[in-house]
């Protein structure tokens, strides 16, 4: 089998499954308890509390709230700072649990500001200063690496130029595509009210995330109950995903750079060999809709986004997956949607164009011999696809 799905998910770390494995036979008891079984679980969650906050280089303003995922931790933040009626401001180009957040206030006459405009790919320009001010924008929400495109969002200078020119409104950024990825600062923080992650796309467990937020802000919880994580998520922590996920996070962060240059040779090598097949098949155009750029501070090498008109991205993919080659159409949460993908509509692509896409996403398992099967495999799979496809165009 040969996994270039990664954006979607990534299989456990082995040493994550061992932890977990230990923590569900002996972490039991309930960590908010006051008897030593209770005591013993939450010193050990407090541990895994300060470990993520290391690993991050987090600065102590911030508090973290565990969550069941990426998504809600994007949920608990957004609506928690914005409902119902602060204005919030996006490029529209973001996973659903972002955008779909977002509108999901539109019932309470909180109408969003996208900036689609101001950006390309994903990435603001400048110039969307005046669109914040000018709307009274109080929150102000990005992806730090674009989940389908893979194009990172220069985070830092952001944050500079909203403090500069639009100092009333906050700065909230879905992390979950970039760990193990991005080498995280302490000075990456500044200027920052909120960050998502989830464990699942860094090796981690399904079912566990974080929100990460300045200590100063006041969150509406969405989570009645036992008032636990400072009563903006309340219910009973499940500690064996908290310890694995902190591993995890520890063995991503410490092998970034390792992982980056490996990605980053079998980026070069797809690209190429995408190149290559489009010059020896005359019919075959490539539109990469990420950024080949070798600028990986921009983009991303662990995601490359391309079309390939009129071959339909979903029968070629299945095509693939005959010969257990695994690869994505693009975010896995709108994967069993018909409709073209709205990032790459936001983008310039044409419905075909969207429809005719895949997303290949590089692990640290993934080896170069598994890009040139890949290769191989597209590109009879589009050949032997091909003649179909366009005898549906000409009929059309």
């Amino acid at each position: 089998m040969i996994y270039l799905d990664n954006a979607a998910t990534t299989p456990m770390d082995p040493e994550v499954i061992e932890i977990m494995n230990r923590s569900m036979r002996e972490d039991f008891a309930n960590s908010g308890t006051v008897y030593s079984l209770g005591v013993e679980t939450n010193r050990k969650l407090e541990k895994a509390r300060a470990g993520i906050a290391r690993f991050l280089n987090l600065p102590p303003d911030f508090n973290l709230i565990f969550t069941g995922g990426g998504s809600e931790a994007n949920n608990l933040f957004i609506k928690g700072i914005c409902f119902p009626n602060k204005r919030v401001a996006s490029t529209g180009l973001d996973h659903p649990s972002v955008t779909e957040a977002i509108d999901s206030m539109k019932e309470f006459g909180n109408e969003p500001v996208r900036l689609k405009g101001y950006s390309i790919k994903g990435r603001l320009e400048e110039k969307f200063i005046s669109e914040l001010v000018e709307n009274r924008v109080r929150l102000l929400c990005l992806t730090h690496v674009n989940n389908e495109l893979g194009t990172v969002q220069p985070i830092e200078k952001v944050s500079n130029i909203l403090r500069e020119g639009s100092p009333q409104t906050r700065l909230f950024v879905d992390g979950v595509q970039a760990v193990g990825k991005i080498i995280y600062t302490e000075k990456f923080w500044q200027g920052l009210s909120g960050y998502s992650i989830s464990a699942h796309k860094f090796n981690g467990p399904k079912g566990i995330g974080l929100l990460v937020y300045d200590s100063r802000l006041n969150l509406n919880p969405q989570i009645h109950g036992g008032k636990q994580q400072y009563g903006v998520r309340s219910g009973t922590l499940p500690v064996p995903l908290i310890l694995g996920m902190m591993h995890a996070l520890k063995l991503a962060t410490a092998r970034v750079k390792e992982t980056c240059n490996h990605m980053e040779s079998l980026h070069k090598l797809l690209v190429g060999g995408l190149r290559q097949i489009e010059t020896e098949i005359p019919e075959l155009d490539i539109k990469f809709n990420s950024e080949p750029s070798q600028d990986w501070a921009r983009q991303s090498s662990a995601i490359l986004n391309f079309s390939f008109t009129p071959v339909e991205g979903e029968v070629l993919l299945h095509h693939l997956e005959e010969n257990k080659i695994f690869v994505g159409l693009g975010s896995a949460c709108s994967a069993h949607s018909k409709e073209p993908s709205k990032i790459l509509m936001g983008t310039g692509c044409t419905e075909e164009e969207a429809l005719c896409s895949l997303r290949v996403s590089f692990g640290a398992g993934n080896t170069r011999n598994h890009v040139e099967t890949f290769l191989k495999e597209f590109r009879e799979a589009w050949l032997a696809l091909y003649p179909a496809f366009r005898s549906r165009v000409v009929s059309t």
